[in-house]
């Protein structure tokens, strides 16, 4: 009888001793050698749909029961349940449950760990089963599931004539977790955890993520060195991997230079599937590569002021010294009333010259973002109440730089047909892309152009820019240009720098051939600078046909070009 009873202790032994060889995380207890510990990860093949329902006005969304919740159990829901229980919601109606549901779920792929404590009791495995004690680190999972992972365990052990099981069963909560406890694959139903879960869950997973990139080797797009994750970074829009030498040597050029616009994926066809409408990384990401505080401050800083500049009904602060850009009532309107996901459509331009442009009295406070400064966007003098009645400016009344600033804008700069944002051309041809909308247009007439033809518009004898694409190559804004050219766009209509000669010009345009129109090529409201390069005095007139419609606006709005552009060709 003792040789059985020390038989059977051997084989108990040999079998959790098996174990540990296979898994090496197999923790055997010191003080009961039949009995041992592992943690059996939780990796579904697939992320899983995790909810965090929120509480509304003190009701608990659990299993679609407007009840409060009685623990902090997780809960397995299927949709179609929630819909059979729809003529029991009384507190709020279905449309906000689906709201509150759909706004805090997640997609997880790691999940805390299930803990498996194994006990071999005496007359294992031919009397007796093994116990298996089974829970999570955190109570993530619903104890319905626990418990049928539990009683699994005797049912392999009878199944398998009442052998070593151990095994077995190890490998079935490993398919079983890998399947998510068979939640994948069901569309209509997903894994609901209380919210105060959330942040727990969510940390744990990007934790597994990191350490599973660390562990990996990827090679670099930029120096093409095989380096380790740990010495790399993926980024969140696009998730190509970068070292991150490269990535700081690249970011931090870009910032100290300016060139916010360029803070993005460095991969070459990245811009061909982008799955943002601005590029451009977040401070918080930058953070992670990681940049020094100053350089993240300064790119922060780059992108509101080119944010601001791109925007054409902008409003500065009238103190000299300050300058910033001012919240309107107009402009929070606007932004309250954009759907989500597209930009607010902003007010008119303000032109002190057009009535129609003068905003009402209630809109015409604004209060400058870096001062707090209360102005009226009308007088440019300090807020003086609706009820007061004021005039713009004209003039005589603007300074000295704000006339030279004005001039400069049209002399040195064209406004995108679309939205209006001004750019200026540091370098190449006049086929330029906005840096705002992304519309094309000529960079001379601010004519829209054919995204799929754009070089027509320089190609069509009949066109005011007649091979003109290369004119302005080194830039405008340096020494000597606009000698022999005709300036900004002037006024409306007009002939770029140049007046128009008299209605008898006008007269001779309207009694051509119409059927001259279609062959045409559209061009802007006025020609922007007419080449006279050895005749300047001679005035010259351009026929200007109404420019065609532009695109439907896009929801891109990444920052402009007000302040620099580059030609595209």
């Amino acid at each position: 009888m003792a040789d059985d009873t020390a038989e059977a202790d051997d084989e108990r032994a040999t079998e959790l001793a098996t174990l540990a060889a296979i898994y090496p995380e197999l923790v055997l207890d010191s003080t009961d050698p039949y009995s041992a510990s592992i943690h059996i990860p939780v990796e579904p093949i697939q992320p899983l749909a995790i909810l965090f329902p929120a509480a509304v006005d003190g009701v608990g969304l659990q299993s679609g029961a407007l009840t409060p919740p009685a623990s902090d159990e997780a809960q397995i829901v299927d949709s179609t349940e929630k819909e059979g229980h729809a003529s029991s919601q009384q507190d709020i109606s279905a449309l906000e449950l689906a709201t509150a549901i759909a706004q805090d779920e997640h997609l997880l792929s790691h999940l805390p760990p299930l803990h498996l404590r194994i006990s071999l009791p005496n007359g294992y495995p031919t009397q007796k089963p093994p116990v298996f004690h089974l829970e999570t680190s955190s109570p993530w999972l619903p104890e319905g599931i626990l418990k049928e992972l539990r009683e699994a365990g005797h049912c392999i052990w009878e199944d398998m004539g009442r052998d070593q099981v151990v095994y077995s069963y190890m490998d079935h909560l490993r398919e079983a977790a890998e399947t998510a406890f068979g939640l994948i694959g069901e569309p209509k139903r997903f894994l609901e955890v209380p919210q105060n879960l959330k942040l727990a869950l969510m940390d744990f997973d990007l934790k597994a993520k990191r350490a599973k990139f660390e562990a990996e080797t990827f090679e670099c797009g930029v120096c093409i060195e095989p380096k380790k994750g740990a010495n790399c970074h993926r980024l969140l829009l696009c998730g190509h991997v970068f070292c991150v030498e490269c990535l700081q040597d690249c970011f931090n050029s870009c910032i100290t230079e300016g060139d916010v616009g360029s803070v993005k994926c460095m991969a070459a066809r990245c811009d061909d599937h982008p799955s943002k409408d601005d590029p451009t990384l977040d401070p918080s990401e930058l953070l992670q590569i990681p940049l020094s505080h100053d350089q993240v401050q300064r790119y922060i800083k780059l992108k509101r002021k080119k944010k601001y500049e791109a925007d054409p009904t902008t409003i500065y602060c009238p103190r000299t010294w300050c300058q910033g850009p001012a919240r309107t009532n107009d402009s929070s309107k606007a932004e309250e009333s954009a759907k989500p996901g597209e930009a607010p459509v902003h007010r008119k331009i303000f032109d002190p010259n057009d009535r129609d442009t003068i905003p009402p009295p209630a809109d015409r406070l604004a209060i400058c973002s870096d001062c707090s400064f209360a102005f009226c966007i009308v007088c440019k003098a300090s807020w003086h109440g609706e009820y007061f009645h004021c005039l713009p400016r004209v003039a005589a009344e603007m300074s000295e730089e704000e006339r030279a600033s004005e001039e400069y804008m049209k002399l040195h700069s064209t406004p995108c047909p679309t939205c209006l944002a001004r750019c200026q051309k540091s370098m190449g041809c006049n086929h330029m892309i906005c840096f705002k909308c992304n519309s094309h247009f000529c960079y001379l007439c601010s004519a829209w152009l054919i995204p799929d033809n754009p070089y027509q518009h320089f190609n069509n004898e009949k066109s005011a820019c007649y091979m003109r694409l290369w004119e302005l190559e080194a830039g405008d804004g340096g020494e000597g240009v606009g000698i022999g050219f005709g300036g900004g766009i002037n006024g409306e209509g007009g002939f770029g720098g140049f007046e128009s000669d008299s209605d008898d010009d006008e007269d001779d345009f309207d009694d051509s051939d119409d059927d001259d129109d279609d062959d045409i090529v559209n061009e802007g409201l006025g020609i922007r600078r007419v080449a006279v390069p050895h005749a300047p005095e001679i005035r010259v007139a351009v026929r200007v046909p109404i420019p065609p419609p532009p695109p439907p606006p896009q929801r891109n709005r990444g920052g402009g070009a007000r302040g620099r552009g580059r030609g595209r060709h």
